[in-house]
């Protein structure tokens, strides 16, 4: 049932920038109003970066509490802009986002590619190299080869060449299989 109140102006609110109250609002508003998910949804590709980043934040946190509202359409499209943004933060959001939202089937083999590159790159930030790590081992699990390439590419990480949180996240996931 469609409810009888005026739609707040999203674009407006993230342009005028967000905190973690405003973030909450938004949150508690659209968990009574799915119907306006969509509308959120479709403001991480707005031509304002800002815009754009406030509201991947915001669908970040949706995607970890509904994962149930994304379609395969938007998985799609979340998955061609993390594959495109030039936007670091944005990029780091994305990663996120993928990674509460159920694995896909079939895999998309040019963003799992992708998430090597972001993990093993050293110049990628720690948030991307950590959650391209967390994301390919819920990849890799559904498939017992790409789970031992993906456990033996760790395994063989030089630890001289990455930050002490990189290889941190590391060693959680290789402790569970030692």
């Amino acid at each position: 049932m469609k409810s009888s109140y005026p739609m707040p102006d999203f674009r407006k609110i993230y342009q005028g920038g967000i905190g973690k109250y405003q973030l909450e609002e938004i949150l508690l508003h659209i968990s009574l109003h799915e119907e306006d998910f969509p509308v959120i949804f479709e403001l991480i590709f707005d031509s304002d970066k800002q815009v754009a980043f406030r509201a991947a934040w915001t669908i970040e946190k949706v995607s970890a509490k509904w994962p149930q509202w994304f379609g395969e359409n938007q998985i799609s499209r979340c998955t061609d802009l993390c594959l495109t943004t030039k936007h670091t933060g944005m990029h780091r959001l994305l990663i996120s986002i993928l990674r509460y939202l159920p694995v896909p089937d079939p895999i998309p083999v040019n963003l799992y590619n992708a998430l090597y590159y972001w993990m093993l790159q050293p110049g990628f930030s720690i948030g991307v190299q950590s959650l391209s790590m967390k994301l390919l081992h819920k990849y890799a699990k559904t498939n017992p080869d790409l789970l031992q390439e993906f456990l033996i590419i760790l395994e063989q990480t030089d630890p001289s060449e990455y930050t002490p949180a990189f290889y941190a996240s590391r060693i959680n996931i290789l402790k569970h299989y030692k």
